[in-house]
């Protein structure tokens, strides 16, 4: 294979201001725009397995075929009533929002743990938030005492 100068110096300019400029918005839009490509692999697959057209999908959503068009190009920054509309079509949770931490809420009483090691917000007598403090660590951990 020869070599080919002017080939090497067409791929090796300088990129547009145009591709610069996507390449900066890809770059600080990453997190939203992995997630909406996520969202749209989903949609792709149920289309898929159900048979059905983007137009079909478009009716049952209550959108024009060409916003569905732009939510399956996964660069789409969705609402969450969007993304809760699509949930409830295709009855799969595309996002899920992570509950509190295991052992974050929990019963308890209060008239057995030692008071040095506890701080106490808010609420009435059966329920306020109780803050133990690590003290190897200083950091708070939350519970509730019911």
């Amino acid at each position: 294979m020869a070599f080919n100068m002017n080939r090497l110096k067409e791929v090796a300019k300088q990129p547009s201001v145009k591709n610069r400029e996507e390449a900066k918005f890809r770059d600080e839009n990453r997190d939203w725009l992995l997630k909406s490509a996520l969202i749209a692999l989903e949609i792709h697959r149920y289309l898929r397995q159900n048979g059905m057209t983007q137009c079909q999908l478009a009716e049952k959503l209550g959108i024009s075929p060409a916003m569905v068009t732009k939510l399956l190009s996964g660069k789409e920054n969705l609402s969450l009533k969007t993304v809760c509309g699509i949930e409830r079509v295709i009855q799969f949770e595309l996002l899920k929002v992570p509950s509190y931490e295991k052992g974050a809420f929990m019963k308890c009483d209060l008239a057995k743990m030692p008071e040095e090691n506890l701080e106490f917000e808010g609420g009435d007598q059966n329920f306020c938030k109780v803050i133990r403090m690590n003290e190897e660590t200083e950091t708070k951990k939350k519970a509730m005492a019911v």
